[in-house]
C-alpha cells in the first residue's frame, strides 16, 4: 500500500482492524474501527507523513529529470526519517498504557514508511541503472 493511499482513505483501517480482531476470529466491532480510526487521527495531527517522489523512467529520463528525482529521493528519506522518529515518540508517550490497537496503529504506519522508503530507493537505483544504460549506448 502506498503512502498516498494511506494518507487518502480509511481502507488501510479496516484492514487493520480486521487483523488486530483476526486472531479472535471475530469481526471489527463499529467500536473498533472507530477506536483504530480515532487512533490514526490523532497520529496523523502529531506525525507529518510524507509523500514520496515520482521515479522516473530511467530509459527514457533525461538526466535533469533523473537529478530531480535523486534529490526529491534524498528529501523524502530525510522527512520519512523524521516521520518515523515522530511515530516513535508518540508511542513512547503512551507509554505502558498503550492499548493493543495503539501499537498495531503505530506499528502498521511505521512498518509502512520503511516499506516505502526501501521500495522508492530500490525503484531510482533500477531507474538510475536504466538510465547509465541509455546513456552508454
Amino acid at each position: 500500500m502506498t503512502v498516498k493511499s494511506l494518507l487518502s482513505c480509511y481502507t488501510f483501517l479496516a484492514c487493520l482492524c480486521a487483523g488486530i480482531v483476526a486472531a479472535q476470529d471475530e469481526s471489527p466491532t463499529p467500536e473498533q474501527e472507530a477506536e483504530i480510526r480515532g487512533i490514526a487521527d490523532a497520529i496523523n495531527a502529531t506525525c507529518a507523513m510524507p509523500m514520496g517522489p515520482v521515479i522516473p523512467d530511467g530509459s527514457t529520463a533525461s538526466q535533469q529529470e533523473m537529478v530531480t528525482a535523486q534529490n526529491g529521493l534524498k528529501a523524502y528519506i530525510d522527512a520519512g526519517n523524521a516521520y518515523l522518529g515522530c511515530l516513535q515518540e508518540v508511542e513512547t508517550g503512551w507509554g505502558a498504557q498503550a492499548s493493543i490497537n495503539q501499537v498495531a496503529v503505530i506499528n502498521y504506519l511505521y512498518n509502512g514508511m520503511v516499506e516505502d522508503l526501501q521500495a522508492r530507493a530500490e525503484a531510482f537505483n533500477t531507474s538510475l541503472n536504466a538510465f547509465r544504460n541509455q546513456a552508454e549506448e
